[in-house]
């Protein structure tokens, strides 16, 4: 049948505790992850959600792209350029990448494009995905409060919908959501990431 593949195909992971993660500010430490979305109409394969974190701000990227089984490492490989690109817009520099020990992430073109950013390359212990505890967190909010209403809107939805959906919620999520972690204090996580710029400005 055409369309999303079923409600139980979306992988429910239990989302970790994150733990103390020692970071003294914005592009110190993002993290990265993928996160099968399904099959969608008008796709040919699978949907997978690449998602970054930065932990010191909480400001989160995600895109949605489709792969014939499994993610893709050209796909994992464009997000730590862009999140470079827009921590460099705010004045911070990429300072390094965890993620956990999937193909995507241990290919040689991921491997090469943190090298060439100048970041360092860390790998979660094998069996302990709470050291990755805030991107999975994220996944987690995504789902519950973009992907889930997305779906119960949609007769048949479709990828480009989920992806207008996911572009929105991201907007409202860095840009107007205040976050009351040890970090962000209460602020969103663009007021965050964007101070520096804020105050070189002044």
């Amino acid at each position: 049948m055409a369309g999303y593949a079923a409600a139980g195909e979306v992988e429910r992971r239990p989302a970790p505790r994150a733990g103390r993660l020692e970071v003294d500010g914005p592009s110190e430490l993002v993290q990265m992850d993928c996160f099968r979305v399904g099959r969608l109409r008008g796709t040919q394969g699978v949907v997978w959600q690449y998602t970054a974190i930065d932990v010191g701000s909480a400001y989160t990227w995600a895109e949605l792209h489709v792969a014939p089984h499994n993610p893709a490492a050209r796909y994992a490989s464009d997000l730590p350029r862009r999140v470079a690109g827009d921590l460099k817009r705010f004045g911070w520099e990429l300072g390094a990448v965890l993620t956990d020990n999937g193909n995507e992430f241990r290919a040689r073109a991921f491997r090469a494009t943190v090298a060439s950013l100048g970041a360092e390359h860390r790998f979660i212990r094998r069996g302990r995905p709470q050291t990755n505890g805030c991107v999975e967190r994220v996944h987690g909010t995504i789902l519950e409060e973009c992907r889930k209403p997305a779906l119960a809107q949609y007769l048949v939805p479709g990828f480009l919908g989920l992806r207008r959906d996911l572009e929105r919620y991201l907007r409202y999520y860095n840009e107007d959501r205040a976050r009351t972690g040890r970090w962000t204090r209460g602020r969103t996580p663009m007021e965050v990431i964007g101070a520096n710029k804020m105050w070189s400005g002044r």
